[in-house]
């Protein structure tokens, strides 16, 4: 039996991934999905990037017409990229087992929209398993590759970001047996979707989605739980080892009954059916797991069980509109809580009819592009030349903001070229002549190569200029390879894609690589001759990112020397592969209670960059450590670049939402001085605030130190040992920097002021 761990909703994936015998897991990195990947690589999977979504979608289809087992990862815009193999698939199925990850956005936290991408099932015809924790997120996982390799049909896993980021007690007990050896085994009908083939594989994947449809009505993972842990109806086990909740009825003596799923399930729960639950305390709660196919019969039986019945999800009204085309009568949210992420505060305004306008969030400090990085060249000289940008996605997408304001348009990864192109053809030749596209070199691979293509076969008449800034690694989603790095997901060397050779081979003459840093001027120079002639023109604007410049260093070092390994990945701190047990230091204290069960509340803020994610790491692994049920929520990509930032930590007893209601927190842990009072609402009336007023921060071994230290003053005020907290740093930092922060820490202890 393995010991329980602290993982993210993303590690969970991962772990389930290799319990499940995954062959290869691949995929393009995008916020909220990256760690997926990076995690199963740590724990010792085999993991790679692909240049996009639909090539990582079709090496995954690959895979399992060998009888392989294959994960994909992406986010919700991702399988935009990867919807032409998907839908095709569910037609030809698959011989081994296939689980697309799609991680949803709702909110738009770091993305260009909340597009909800239940209807990707719907349309697609494949089966959606939705977890609303990381427990569920181990759990569906494995039931997901199970459901798969039975139905020879791929299945997709819908994530959200408060499942993605959320940090949870998983009991990675479940695992499938090994997978057949790879095999081929041709198949012609089912493989090769000519219009013969693909009207009876059409009604093949209609009877597939028939069956799966009547399982998930009575078979093994509908498991009806009354509260209280009592089971009220439970069947017996049809696919896999083990049996796996995926439906649940939360039973309760009202007279509203809710459907919910994923995250917002644990949202309605403490709303409506947790502890202190005002009005509609005791309403009954369905939770569906598997959201489609859905089981209609199950649904139509609920509702007619209760007085009035309430479909809550974030989102679109999707359950909603699938009730009532089957003639169920239900409710729905009003259309104010369509946008935007769910939570405990928005579900209880819901569930009270509330329709007067919300609060306004606090407006915190916008992200910023790094001080000394040279894309701020790049946009103060499109500026000044007055340029029409057409932009695209990546960490340069904040050239749109102040001070530079130097970015027309950004819609999706490649479309800075042809939307660029398209100004060319349309605007007055004076016009026409200021348009510029800006592309990243990671968004170059994935989707840009095309545009260049276009950019030769129908030219503008003006010529145009592409910019290519090739900072020499995936920036914004946390620094990952891509072909154009010559590394692997691992950091391994690779074959490398040269751009310039590339770009010429296309027949691009005018490919012009530049270091816009060590000449501005003649950068500048280079762009008005570039745009006051007719040509067809690149420019690589090369230089590595800040924040990766070192690494590179570390890696060419590495590669020189011929310890390549080194480079790699290390396991999550969390959880040790082999075993599934524990790695830090100390033992779990299963004793340690809240008294009266409650739930301590407590959100850390700051800036991006001073350690507030890392801060509620220590915070929740310490807890965890101490015996508590911990959920630990945040939202992070581009909002760490020097922007507003927090974390939510909530420990207790038994822990719902991961996300603490507004006004709600307990204790309040603020990092950066300025950011005080825009947070002070995030705190209860008589909640403790802890600043770096606290403690003379002239005594600290280290200004980097400040978050630890600040965790001290914490300690005094929550129930957790010392002991924990120690073992608790030392897991999630380097050896080398466990003396400075264990002495901030201990300076935080002694330094806090009383309550």
């Amino acid at each position: 039996m393995n010991a329980p761990v602290l993982l993210s909703g993303n590690e969970a994936v991962a772990r389930a991934a290799l319990a499940a015998g995954v062959v290869l897991g691949t995929g393009y990195p995008g916020t909220p999905s990256t760690e997926i990947l990076e995690q199963l690589s740590a724990f010792g999977g085999r993991a790679q990037w692909a240049p996009n979504e639909k090539v990582a979608l079709e090496v995954g289809m690959g895979a399992t017409y060998a009888h392989g087992r294959a994960l994909v990862t992406m986010k919700h815009v991702g399988v935009n990229v990867a919807a032409d193999p998907l839908f095709t698939i569910a037609y030809s199925g698959i011989s081994g087992a296939l689980v697309l990850v799609s991680a949803d956005d709702p909110g738009a936290a770091s993305s260009q929209n909340e597009q909800d991408n239940r209807r990707y099932a719907v349309a697609a015809g494949v089966p959606m398993l939705e977890p609303a924790d990381s427990q569920e997120a181990y759990d569906f996982t494995l039931a997901a590759f199970e459901i798969s390799e039975h139905w020879q049909i791929p299945v997709m896993l819908r994530m959200t970001t408060r499942v993605c980021h959320c940090k949870s007690i998983v009991r990675p007990e479940r695992r499938m047996a090994p997978p057949p050896p790879p095999a081929f085994e041709r198949d012609i009908p089912a493989r090769v979707m000519i219009p013969a083939h693909a009207r009876p594989a059409h009604r093949r994947l209609r009877a597939k989605l028939a069956e799966i449809a009547e399982w998930n009505e009575t078979a093994t993972w509908n498991d009806a739980r009354a509260r209280g842990g009592t089971d009220v109806n439970k069947s017996s086990a049809a696919v896999g080892p083990e049996p796996v909740v995926l439906n649940r009825v939360f039973s309760g003596a009202g007279e509203l009954g809710i459907v919910t799923s994923n995250v917002t399930s644990l949202h309605v729960r403490e709303a409506a059916g947790g502890p202190g639950a005002e009005g509609v305390a005791g309403a009954s709660i369905l939770k569906l797991g598997m959201t489609y196919p859905l089981p209609i019969a199950r649904l139509r039986e609920f509702a007619a069980g209760v007085s009035r019945c309430l479909a809550i999800e974030e989102g679109d009204p999707y359950l909603l509109e699938q009730m009532r085309t089957a003639g169920i009568r239900v409710d729905g949210k009003p259309e104010m809580y369509r946008f935007g992420e769910l939570n405990v505060g928005r579900v209880r305004r819901i569930l009270a009819g509330d329709l007067s306008p919300e609060p306004a969030p606090p407006v915190g400090k916008p992200p910023a592009l790094c001080p000394g990085c040279p894309h701020r060249v790049v946009f103060e000289t499109l500026r000044q030349l007055d340029c029409i940008v057409s932009g695209d996605i990546g960490c340069y997408t904040l050239g749109a903001l102040p001070p530079f304001e130097a970015m027309d348009s950004q819609t999706c990864m490649g479309a800075s070229i042809g939307v660029g192109l398209g100004l060319r053809h349309t605007l007055p030749p004076e016009q026409a002549a200021r348009v510029v596209s800006v592309i990243g070199d990671s968004t170059f691979v994935h989707s840009g190569i095309t545009g260049l293509v276009e950019m030769v076969y129908n030219p503008p008449p003006t010529g145009h200029v592409v910019l290519i800034l090739d900072n020499m690694t995936t920036a914004m989603t946390g620094l990952q390879e891509h072909p154009g790095t010559g590394r692997r997901l691992d950091h391994q060397p690779s074959g490398r894609v040269c751009f310039e050779d590339l770009i010429r081979a296309l027949g691009i003459v005018d490919v012009r690589v530049v270091d816009p840093t060590t000449d501005r001027e003649g950068f500048a120079a280079l762009l008005q001759r570039s745009l006051a002639g007719r040509a067809l023109t690149v420019i690589l604007v090369r230089r590595p990112c800040l924040l990766v410049a070192a690494r590179l260093r570390d890696y060419e070092r590495a590669a020189q020397t011929g310890r390549a390994s080194e480079c790699a990945p290390q396991c999550s701190s969390s959880a040790e592969q082999d075993t599934g047990t524990y790695s830090g230091e100390a033992e779990l204290d299963r004793s340690n209670e809240i008294p009266g069960g409650g739930v301590t509340n407590i959100t850390i803020s700051g800036l991006g960059g001073q350690g507030v994610i890392k801060a509620s790491d220590v915070l929740a692994d310490a807890a965890f450590r101490a015996g508590l049920d911990v959920k630990k929520s945040e939202l992070h990509g581009m909002s760490q670049r020097g922007g507003s930032v927090f974390s939510d930590v909530r420990i207790g007893r038994e822990v719902l939402s991961p996300m603490i209601p507004g006004g709600a927190a307990d204790y309040l842990v603020v990092i950066a001085a300025d950011q005080v009072e825009l947070n002070r609402t995030r705190l209860r009336p008589g909640g403790r605030l802890i600043a770096p007023c606290d403690l003379p921060e002239a005594i600290l071994p280290s200004k980097k130190a400040l978050n630890m230290a600040l965790l001290g003053v914490l300690s005094r005020h929550v129930s957790i040992p010392q002991a924990c907290w120690t073992a608790a740093i030392r897991a999630s930092l380097p050896e080398k920097h466990w003396d400075t922060n264990l002495k901030a820490f201990s300076l935080g202890c002694g330094a806090g002021s009383e309550a």
